[in-house]
């Protein structure tokens, strides 16, 4: 379908989601603003719309009020005469493509470059992702100097991607902000999920540089990507250092004898990663896993104190440093007495603390 078949003022019905409505402007070759019953106006692609009733001649696209009328006679699912919209008929939701334990809200924004050996030599094609079995209503848009303008909206199924424009070689020295507004759900569930909003500069540096494009399993070639919502154990888990994976492997094995230099009871070694106090982290907020963390942090700490320990390191990963800056500042505030700093940079890189509680 083109814009030569469609105009103004077509009913037409929505092919990848819910609902309808009615043609307002024709946007470009490819796009036009289709008014939904709720009274906002979509960009819409041409290929995805049908059009489910036309007027019959040219005067009435330009009077909505005469155009809901000839709908009303026309539509069975019309309500009557003097309704100033027809009813669009409903099938309910149905909740598809859903994988195994792929439960948790993630959504990705990705760029690919059509070559991947030299970005910016072609377009790079911009697409969101929705990898997770939650249905997404999105809402993509470009911010230039405040002012935003829409690009594209509408709903994508669980566990697919699609693209949302293309970036030219010219226009990647000055890009825009870029915005997106989600609302994810299920067929049944225990809460209602939060709505996302994020707005996203990307440095054009990024597109000069090959290493900027990792491989992936959602193309067949390596993209840039940025994540809008996130697995909330795979955040805990990018959190971890190559060290922090030795440190959790070393804390799995067969206990040693302890060293003459630090006798092993002389030091306790605390993980508060997330992943390693729950199993099943479902259900629980980011507020509910730090209160998780950082009683655990206090206990451990009581603990090592009556034990008579000399040290104590707490292994909090890098991060956001939301846990690291709570726990020195519990340290600072109830602790007080016992001195701490960064554990050994060569054991822990940046994502551990120690407390030295005797000389």
């Amino acid at each position: 379908m083109s814009a030569k078949n469609i105009n103004v003022g077509d009913q037409v019905r929505f092919l990848n989601e819910v609902g309808g409505g009615r043609v307002t402007a024709i946007l470009t070759k490819d796009m036009v603003s289709v008014e939904t019953l709720d009274g906002f106006e979509i960009p819409t692609y041409i290929k995805n719309l049908v059009v489910i009733d036309a007027p019959s001649s040219p005067s009435s696209q330009s009077s909505k009020s005469s155009h809901s009328s000839q709908s009303s006679q026309s539509s069975s699912d019309a309500k009557g005469a003097n309704d100033q919209y027809a009813e669009i008929r409903k099938n309910g939701f149905k909740e598809t493509n859903q994988i195994k334990n792929n439960d948790f809200p993630e959504f990705i924004f990705a760029a690919l470059p059509a070559n991947p050996g030299n970005p910016p030599e072609g377009k790079i094609a911009l697409y969101l992702v929705n990898d997770c079995n939650f249905t997404l209503i999105y809402h993509f848009s470009t911010k230039i100097s405040g002012q935003f303008t829409t690009v594209d909206a509408g709903m994508l199924e669980p566990n697919t991607k699609v693209e949302l424009e293309s970036i030219q070689p010219k226009g990647m020295g000055e890009l825009p902000e870029y915005c997106f507004q989600l609302l994810f759900f299920r067929k049944s569930g225990s809460q209602l999920e939060e709505p996302v909003q994020k707005e996203i500069r990307i440095s054009p540096v990024k597109f000069f540089k090959a290493s900027s494009f990792v491989k992936n399993n959602y193309f067949t070639t390596p993209a840039l990507l940025i994540r809008l919502a996130k697995n909330p154990l795979k955040a805990e888990l990018d959190k971890l250092t190559d060290k922090d994976f030795q440190q959790v492997s070393i804390s799995k094995e067969p206990k040693r004898e302890p060293t003459a230099e630090m006798p092993k009871s002389d030091l306790v070694e605390i993980d508060l990663h997330i992943n390693q106090l729950l199993d099943d982290i479902r259900g629980l907020s980011n507020a509910d896993m730090l209160k998780l963390q950082l009683d655990t942090f206090r206990k451990e700490m009581d603990k090592a104190i009556a034990s008579g320990a000399k040290k104590i390191v707490f292994i909090h990963g890098v991060g956001d440093g939301v846990l690291k800056n709570e726990i020195r500042r519990e340290l600072q505030r109830k602790y007080a007495k016992y001195p701490y700093q960064d554990a050994s940079f060569r054991e822990y890189g940046f994502g551990a603390t120690m407390a030295v509680l005797k000389k």
